[in-house]
């Protein structure tokens, strides 16, 4: 699949960012699910400029805490998310991103970077 031919998410939303109630870093927390198998990949952040690139291009853009500017999630690996589906929550104050995953989502090799269980199994 080239990068060019997999915008799948048109853009378009019923609600913009002053409609959203962000957290006390003035950011709106991202929850990350593979669309097809529904495995929960990643939690993020995003500021107002990751929110609008994120819409603007269909891939997922993230706010860096570290490196406090907008990322696009898998630039330098070629490792993108692209949006499938975008869903906030009742309060407004968290967001479920459905993308198509390439290559690996974390510095591992794991399908999500949910792998370390709390308990013994």
């Amino acid at each position: 699949m080239k990068h060019t031919d997999a915008r799948i998410y048109s853009g378009k939303t019923n609600f913009g960012w002053s409609d959203l109630n962000l957290n006390s870093d003035g950011l709106l927390p991202i929850i990350v699910q593979d669309f097809i198998d529904h495995t929960v990949l990643m939690y993020g952040y995003m500021n107002k400029d990751a929110w609008e690139k994120t819409l603007s291009t269909g891939l997922l853009t993230y706010f860096s805490k570290s490196h406090n500017r907008s990322l696009v999630k898998g630039k330098k690996a070629g490792n993108f998310q692209y949006i499938r589906e975008l869903f906030l929550n009742f309060d407004r104050n968290a967001l479920l991103a459905k993308v198509y995953q390439i290559g690996r989502v974390c510095d591992n090799d794991l399908k999500s970077c949910f792998h370390n269980a709390i308990e013994e199994v």
